[in-house]
């Protein structure tokens, strides 16, 4: 044992011990931070500043993908989520409230390549279950917004 700062101790674990949360918590931090690096990637290519845009849908798939265009929001909406739930991501604040934003994005996304378009499925459903991951991993965060009733309010 190592003395930290403030008096606790830190267990210091023999080669072929097994920590279980800190295995979670390294893993988590992984997918957070590829998953924050790749929706912020995502966000700066809506912004035309990659250079870089999606392809264009096939022929069942283009009519859903014109009318998200053309309607002039939905695209800058989901540019303005990607930027900053990705940024939440990276930095680590926020990121319950960053999961939450994504996540009908990220069923979007997939219902769309699992509908319309089956060329990037694999991609969609990681996406799609990193979010989840990420939602399941914080959900103690919505715990009071899953209550029937609050009590105590006038």
């Amino acid at each position: 044992m190592h003395r930290m700062p403030g008096g606790g101790r830190l267990p210091i674990l023999s080669r072929g011990e097994f920590d279980e949360n800190h295995d979670v918590a390294r893993t988590l931090t992984i997918l957070r931070i590829i998953c924050g690096a790749l929706v912020f990637a995502s966000g700066l290519m809506g912004l035309g500043i990659l250079g870089w845009e999606p392809p264009i849908a096939g022929p069942e798939a283009r009519p859903f993908q014109i009318a998200m265009h053309n309607a002039g929001y939905f695209v800058p909406i989901m540019t303005a989520v990607f930027l900053v739930s990705g940024l939440s991501f990276i930095l680590d604040r926020y990121v319950a409230l960053a999961a939450i934003m994504l996540f009908p994005v990220s069923l979007n996304i997939l219902l769309f390549h699992t509908v319309l378009e089956a060329g990037q499925i694999p991609v969609a459903v990681l996406f799609f279950a990193i979010n989840c991951f990420m939602l399941w991993y914080r959900r103690e965060a919505y715990a009071a917004l899953l209550k029937s009733r609050i009590q105590n309010l006038p």
